[in-house]
């Protein structure tokens, strides 16, 4: 498994963000998603507050360690769309790149492994 990047979870319209993602952008409690839709582009990007354009990051204990996740129906929906899969699909994992600025992630959507719900 890798340690920074996302799964999308199609069929609860959730979306797994890694521990090393949430890590590098300092355990934010919002966050932010551009999509470059040309370019098949999804940067995160940690918010201090809440605003109009921010998720909520949430998490589950799994024995030692936490999952992180956001949900959003329209969001997920919206991503398969720029991705190209139906929707719904089946669950798919991304590797992310932490960015010069050291503040956002980048995730090439065009890039995407099937793997199993968890």
């Amino acid at each position: 498994m890798i340690s920074r990047g996302l799964a999308i979870y199609f069929h609860d319209e959730r979306i797994r963000i890694f521990n090393k993602t949430i890590e590098d952008l300092g355990y934010p409690k919002y966050i932010h998603l551009f999509i470059n839709e040309a370019d098949k582009q999804l940067f995160i990007r940690s918010s201090v507050k809440r605003d109009n354009d921010t998720f909520r990051v949430s998490y589950t204990e799994l024995g030692n360690e936490r999952r992180y996740r956001i949900s959003s129906k329209w969001f997920v929906k919206y991503l398969a769309s720029v991705i190209g899969v139906p929707f719904p699909s089946e669950s798919l994992w991304f590797e992310g790149n932490l960015l010069q600025d050291g503040e956002t992630v980048l995730i090439d959507l065009s890039k995407y492994h099937i793997t199993e719900y968890k």
